[in-house]
């Protein structure tokens, strides 16, 4: 029944039209999708793979020797300045030698196939430990998608490293860095006390989060009973903590001490604060006037450290930064780099600074980069402690390093001195020996020159 159907269907030419149509429709979408679409898949294809190949030849094992000295030694010694090393401590071994153009493209493509297109002697001072550059460095190699291998001296604990490319088929290292220690050189640092005296800006947690292990820097401890938790937070973590107490003329009644108070006086303050604070052994004595007699600030001193409390005259305290300064978004980069001026200069820094809780992590990424370059951070009762040595050792590196110095230019002098007599002794020398052939010329004679007689005249002839 159905063929039958099937045939009334195709007896009408329409159907019949119809049919066609559609075959040919058929036909030519799988035309379509097995020839037109295979082309663009295989032009992906082949993008992918110029792609691909494009970006292997950025690796870093594929430039040339130069390309690869261009990018990668800048970076590592980019990395070495982190740690205040300085150029003059870095020296570029030659990996190639001079000659004509033709030679030096040989060499090149020698050295690609089988030497190490960078090394580097590195020496370091001994304050600072490999394991601290070799962290920095592999970190930088990692992020250029290479590898690095160690080896360690178990003695001395200087360090070769080894960079490659583990996508290359050439083993051999890219780099080779000898990382040596040397006690001759030193990095320009100080030892630095950073006092927070904002603290109660700090909540429970903010402290938890960011000061519960930092133990490099003093707090000024708050005195109201408000701030009880506070208090024994700050004690029961054992946090270096200083008390600020204020010095004013006869009529400012609102600080500590006043001028108007007798010796009588300061004494019974003085013993009242030891019985209230009797685990604060340090503080900071800030005068609030100007009008106020020396005297009296040294009578304050003298009292508190028959209690054994150190003083920290407000007049230590370094400024550091400007009141412009402190409302600046760039506040902490400019307190760092002012601390390295000061540094520099008097290699023993105490100052006090307001940190905002919310820019604790800026203020201390400074800290950090400032740890890296040799500065070192105390709090006050290791500061106090290492104070006195560390300005000893400083004065007498000084000393050794002048005498030193003068030492090379006295040699210096000496040598250019031998060098000068020499080449006026070599002077007289050739004066003497051109005099010498001059007078040896003179002395020659001449040859004397026979005088021509003239033949005799006929005239003169006798006549016979």
């Amino acid at each position: 029944m159905i063929i039958s159907k099937i045939k009334v269907f195709f007896k009408s030419f329409r159907n019949k039209v119809i049919v066609i149509i559609a075959l040919l429709v058929v036909t030519a979408v799988l035309f379509v999708s097995k020839y037109v679409l295979k082309s663009e898949t295989s032009g992906d294809k082949n993008t992918l793979i110029s792609t691909t190949d494009g970006d292997d030849e950025k690796l870093p094992g594929k430039p040339d020797i130069e390309q690869l000295k261009a990018a990668l030694s800048p970076g590592i010694d980019s990395v070495l300045r982190n740690f205040g090393i300085k150029p003059e401590w870095i020296k570029n071994e030659s990996t190639g030698s001079q000659g004509d153009n033709k030679t030096q493209k040989k060499e090149s493509k020698q050295l690609q196939k089988d030497a190490v297109a960078i090394v580097k002697t590195i020496i370091i001072p001994s304050d600072l430990t490999s394991i601290e550059v070799n962290a920095d460095l592999a970190g930088y190699f990692n992020s250029l998608g290479l590898t690095s291998a160690v080896n360690e001296d178990i003695i001395t604990k200087d360090i070769v490293i080894s960079v490659a490319n583990p996508d290359s088929a050439n083993k051999l290292p890219l780099a080779k860095l000898n990382v040596v220690h040397s006690d001759k050189i030193h990095r320009e640092s100080a030892i630095v006390c950073v006092i927070i005296n904002n603290i109660t800006e700090y909540s429970d947690e903010d402290i938890d989060k960011f000061l519960i292990n930092k133990n490099e820097f003093s707090f000024v401890f708050p005195r109201n009973l408000d701030e009880i938790d506070l208090q024994n937070k700050l004690l029961h973590s054992k946090k270096d903590v200083i008390i600020n107490l204020t010095v004013g003329g006869r009529e400012n009644y609102e600080t500590d001490f006043n001028a108007s108070m007798d010796e009588k006086a300061v004494h019974e303050r003085v013993k009242s604060f030891s019985v209230d604070f009797p685990t604060v052994t340090s503080v900071i004595l800030s005068k609030k006037d100007n009008d106020i007699d020396p005297k009296l600030i040294a009578l304050i001193s003298n009292d508190l450290a028959s209690y054994k409390i150190k003083v920290i005259p407000d007049t230590e305290l370094a400024q550091l930064t400007t009141k412009a300064e402190d409302e600046s978004k760039e506040k902490y980069s400019l307190f760092a780099a002012n601390l390295k001026t000061k540094g520099n200069l008097a290699k023993s820094v105490i100052t006090s600074i307001a940190v905002n809780r919310d820019d604790f992590v800026l203020f201390y990424d400074e800290i950090l980069r400032l740890k890296k370059l040799g500065y070192k951070f105390y709090n006050f009762a290791d500061y106090s402690a290492k104070k006195d040595a560390f300005e000893k050792d400083e004065l007498l590196r000084q000393e050794k390093t002048k005498e030193e110095l003068l030492k090379k230019q006295n040699e210096k002098k000496s040598a250019d001195k031998k060098q000068t007599d020499k080449k006026i002794d070599t002077k007289k020398k050739t004066e003497v020996k051109k005099k010498t052939d001059i007078k040896k010329k003179t002395d020659v004679k001449k040859p004397t020159e026979k005088k021509k007689t003239e033949p005799k005249k006929k005239t003169d002839v006798k006549k016979k």
